[in-house]
């Protein structure tokens, strides 16, 4: 039977697909593909932690993508539902969660407060975002065990090529958020999130250029890439194929209304 994935195992696996210290790095996993973990996944987080040093920014994509009738969106205790290892640094001490209701994102670092302020004037993942900003200090993406459909900083991508994306079929809900001064606001669901499932290829061009590191530590896949590298690629291939990350299933509301925004600005036929 295997031995268990010590932090120390972990933290070398980290540093060697490329994280360096004082890196910013937004992490998107599934941690059961790790295998056994001594201590489970708080040694996930130290690792990570220990790799980018206490320079460093560690972001996590704490989603909640809906919510319950009537029930507020609380930061400080409403989980995400984006896996183990998110929701144990959401809950991370000295961890500082973003105020979006649908799409927050929690971060543990010395610059958890820059990256994650404001996210309400923004829109979920889009320009001036705290993945944008994470993106514009020279942050990077890493993936654990999943593939580029949890990539959300190609959603990123899709903002600065100008996709006129549409809602789905219910519209654009508006939720409520309890702020960390116990106010609750109101806040308006946008478009930048929607469909991810033909995300794949975006993988392609990255490759192409050589932007993606690789490791594999068991049976789990590593991927490392720059997030200006992933933005830059998106809007290179879509100025190539404008719908190239739009799923084709025709009950996919947003995907196939975006096509008819496209076909109505003439961009494809």
């Amino acid at each position: 039977m295997p031995s268990e994935l010590t932090q120390a195992d972990l933290t070398r696996a980290f540093t060697d697909v490329g994280l360096q210290p004082g890196d910013s790095v937004i992490v998107h996993s599934a941690f059961r593909t790790l295998g056994a973990v001594q201590d489970g996944p708080q040694t996930a987080i130290a690792a990570l932690l220990e790799a980018i040093g206490p320079r460093g920014n560690l972001m996590l994509p704490t989603f909640n993508y809906t919510l319950p009738p009537g029930e507020p969106f609380d930061p400080a205790h409403t989980p995400g539902l984006t896996g183990v290892l998110t929701e144990t640094g959401r809950a991370w001490p000295g961890a500082v969660r973003s105020l979006c209701p649908t799409h927050s994102v929690a971060v543990i670092g010395p610059d958890a407060k820059e990256l994650t302020a404001d996210h309400l004037r923004f829109r979920a993942v889009g320009i001036g975002s705290p993945i944008d900003r994470l993106a514009k200090r020279g942050g990077k993406v890493l993936l654990i065990g999943v593939g580029h459909t949890s990539n959300t900083t190609i959603h990123l991508g899709e903002e600065y090529a100008g996709v006129p994306k549409a809602p789905w079929a219910q519209g654009l809900p508006t939720w409520t958020v309890r702020t960390p001064d116990g106010q609750i606001v109101e806040h308006r669901h946008d478009t930048s999130t929607t469909c991810s499932t033909g995300f794949g290829a975006a993988e392609y061009p990255m490759r192409q250029r050589g932007l993606i590191r690789d490791l594999r530590h068991g049976a789990c896949k590593i991927q490392l890439m720059r997030a200006q590298d992933v933005i830059d690629s998106v809007v290179r291939v879509i100025s190539e194929k404008p719908d190239i990350l739009l799923c084709t299933w025709p009950g996919c509301v947003p995907c196939t209304r975006t096509r008819e925004n496209l076909r109505r600005e003439k961009k494809i036929p």
